[in-house]
């Protein structure tokens, strides 16, 4: 997966829909899904601590 893919991936989870005329996704939209990703890294995280 290439750099591009990574940011592609994570403006998905930000909330970015990639219609065809929405255009790249703006840092914002980024940030918003590297936060979501760290929230589900710290949750599966939490979860094997637990077992």
């Amino acid at each position: 997966m290439g750099n591009v893919s990574v940011f592609w991936e994570l403006a998905k989870l930000g909330g970015f829909l990639g219609r065809k005329g929405d255009g790249e996704p703006g840092w914002q939209t980024i940030w918003r899904g590297w936060m979501k990703l760290q929230a589900m890294v710290q949750g599966a995280e939490l979860d094997l601590r637990l077992e």
